[in-house]
C-alpha cells in the first residue's frame, strides 16, 4: 500500500529533460484468462535476462507458502509428529486440521494455536486486512506506521513466525514446508516444466524467486520448480536450529530462547529490501538489462518492483500495478493476468464448464492493450494530480532530512548496543542470562519509543503517501470502471 513514486535508485536512473517526476507507463496489457505458458509468450520476451518471481500467492493461488508453515507448527506442536504425519492423507486445504478422532490432542493443538497466533493474528488483521477495505483504518495505517505501513505490519507476524521456527530443527522445518508443498500442488499456477520450457524459449534467462517467507519455504520451492537462486527473509543459523530474532517478546514465546540473533543477523526480505537485495546480489539488474518481474503484489506490496524491472506483471491480483511510475523507472510495460492453477487446468481439459476456482473474486476481463497516448486521454486529471503530489513528497522529506539522520543516527547506535546485549546472551551461562534479558527489554523499549517518533517526524510524508496510494489506485478503476474486483481504495 506504500506509494510507487518515490525517488529513483541505480546507475540507470537518469533524470527526465522535462523535469516531470513521474510517467505513464508505454503499454499496459490486459490478458484476461491464461495459462502461464500463454502469459510468458505475450509479456517475457526471448531476450529475458532475468525472470524475478514472487512466491506467496504468486506461485500458488490465495495462498501465502511461508504462513502456512507457521500453521503446520502450531500442528506439529499439537498433534506431535508421528500422529500429524500418519493424518496427512486425511487432511484438507486449510490453515485449521482437526483431528476429531484424538480429541484431547484437538484441544492441545488450539491452545498452542491460540498462544502461537491470536494475537499477531488479530493485530495483521486489524492493521494489515482490515485497511484493504475501509478509507478510514487505512488512513490510520499510514499515521501509525509511516509512509510505507505494509512492511512495518507484516513484520509483526513475521517475527512471531521466526520466534516459532526456532523452537524446532532446521530438518523439521524443511519437512513440514516439503508436506505443505505438496498438499497445495493443486492450486500452482506455475510448474517446473513451464519454467523448463521458459528457458528453451529465452536461453540467457536467470530465473529467480524473492519472497519474504523463510529459508526453509524458499529451499523447497527452488527444488520443486529448479529456479537458479532463492531470496528469504534470513535469521541466524546455529547448530541446526534458527536463533530467535532480537524482538523479543512475551506474546510470541513459547519458552525462552535458545538463542538470540542480533540486528545485524535478522533480514525481513519484504518491500523494497527484495529489491535492495537483488541489486546487491545481481548489480545489472541496474544497467537496463531486460528484467521481467511477476507478482500478485498483493497489499501492493511489490509496486515498487516497476521503478526497476523493464517489465512487470501481476497475477491473481487485486492490486495491480499502477500505471503511473516515476519518471526515472525503466519500466516498459505492465502486464495484468488470472493465471489458471493446476486443478483448473485439469477440470478444463476434461470439459467441466464450471472449472474455475470457487475462490476466485475477481471479474474476467477482455484481452485489452492501452497504449500511452490512450492512459494520457484517460487519465490525464489523475496523472497531473500525482504528479502534484509527488513534487510535494520530494519536497517535505528534503524538510526532514535533517531530522531523519539524527533518528537515524540514535538508531544505528542502539542496534549496536542491542547487538552487543545479545552477544552477551549467547555467551552468558544460564544464571546470568536473566539479566541479559532484562538489558534487551530495556533496550527494545527504546527503540519502539525511537520509531514512534520517528512516525510522528514522518506525518507529513505517510499524509501525502496515503493520497497518492488512494489516487494511484485509480488509474485502473478509471481505465476499467469498478470491475477489478475489490474498490480501488485498497490498492497502491
Amino acid at each position: 500500500m506504500a506509494p510507487v513514486i518515490r525517488a529513483g535508485q541505480g546507475r540507470h536512473r537518469m533524470n527526465r529533460g522535462d523535469g516531470r517526476r513521474t510517467k505513464l507507463v508505454d503499454r499496459l496489457a490486459i490478458h484476461g484468462l491464461v495459462d502461464f505458458r500463454a502469459l510468458c509468450q505475450r509479456a517475457v520476451p526471448e531476450e529475458t535476462r532475468y525472470l524475478i518471481l514472487d512466491l506467496d500467492r504468486t506461485l500458488h493461488l490465495g495462498r501465502n507458502m511461508g504462513e502456512l508453515l507457521g500453521w503446520e507448527l502450531s500442528a506439529h506442536h499439537g498433534y506431535g509428529p508421528d500422529r500429524l504425519a500418519d493424518a496427512e492423507g486425511r487432511r484438507s486445504l486449510g490453515r485449521f486440521f482437526f483431528d476429531w478422532s484424538r480429541p484431547a490432542a484437538v484441544l492441545r493443538y488450539l491452545a498452542i494455536t491460540a498462544r502461537m497466533w491470536a494475537l499477531p493474528g488479530l493485530f495483521y488483521f486489524l492493521f494489515g486486512k482490515l485497511p484493504a477495505y475501509l478509507d478510514l483504518t487505512r488512513r490510520l495505517s499510514f499515521r501509525t506506521f509511516g509512509p510505507e505501513p505494509v512492511a512495518a505490519v507484516q513484520r509483526v507476524p513475521q517475527t512471531a513466525l521466526m520466534h516459532h521456527m526456532s523452537a524446532v530443527p532446521i530438518s523439521t522445518l524443511r519437512m513440514l514446508a516439503q508436506r505443505v508443498w505438496r498438499r497445495y500442488q493443486c492450486d500452482q499456477v506455475i510448474e517446473r516444466e513451464d519454467l523448463a520450457w521458459l528457458r528453451s524459449r529465452c536461453p540467457a534467462i536467470r530465473i529467480l524467486i524473492t519472497s519474504a517467507s523463510p529459508k526453509p519455504t524458499l529451499e523447497v520451492a527452488a527444488e520443486a520448480l529448479g529456479v537458479d537462486d532463492i531470496v528469504y527473509s534470513a535469521i541466524e543459523e546455529h547448530e541446526g536450529y534458527f536463533s530467535s530474532p532480537y524482538q523479543i517478546d512475551r506474546l510470541f514465546l513459547l519458552k525462552p530462547p535458545r538463542r538470540i540473533s542480533g540486528p545485524n543477523q535478522v533480514r525481513f526480505n519484504s518491500g523494497r529490501v527484495k529489491i535492495e537485495t537483488l541489486l546487491e546480489r545481481y548489480p545489472e539488474l541496474a544497467d537496463g538489462v531486460v528484467s521481467v518481474g511477476i507478482s500478485d503484489t498483493g497489499y501492493g506490496e511489490d509496486h515498487c518492483w516497476a521503478e526497476h524491472f523493464t517489465r512487470v506483471v501481476d497475477v491473481n491480483s487485486s492490486t495491480p500495478f499502477p500505471a503511473i511510475v516515476p519518471a526515472t523507472s525503466p519500466v516498459q510495460e505492465i502486464h495484468s493476468a488470472l493465471v489458471l492453477t493446476r486443478s483448473e487446468r485439469v477440470r478444463r481439459a476434461a470439459g467441466e464448464g464450471h472449472y474455475l476456482d470457487p475462490r476466485r473474486a475477481l471479474d474476467i476481463l477482455p484481452d485489452r492493450v492501452f497504449m500511452a497516448s490512450d492512459l494520457a486521454e484517460s487519465l490525464a486529471h489523475v496523472a497531473g494530480t500525482v504528479e502534484t503530489l509527488t513534487g510535494r513528497f520530494a519536497e517535505c522529506a528534503r524538510s526532514l532530512t535533517a531530522h531523519m539522520r539524527s533518528i537515524d543516527g540514535e538508531m544505528e547506535e542502539m542496534k549496536n548496543r542491542i547487538q552487543s546485549i545479545v552477544a552477551g546472551f549467547n555467551e552468558a551461562p544460564s544464571e546470568e542470562r536473566r539479566t541479559r534479558m532484562v538489558e534487551l527489554r530495556h533496550e527494545l523499549k527504546k527503540e519502539r519509543s525511537l520509531r514512534r517518533r520517528l512516525t510522528r517526524l514522518e506525518r507529513p510524508l505517510s499524509s501525502i503517501a496515503f493520497e497518492l496510494a488512494q489516487l494511484l489506485a485509480r488509474t485502473r478503476t478509471d481505465l476499467l470502471g469498478d470491475r477489478t474486483g475489490r474498490s480501488g481504495a485498497q490498492a497502491g
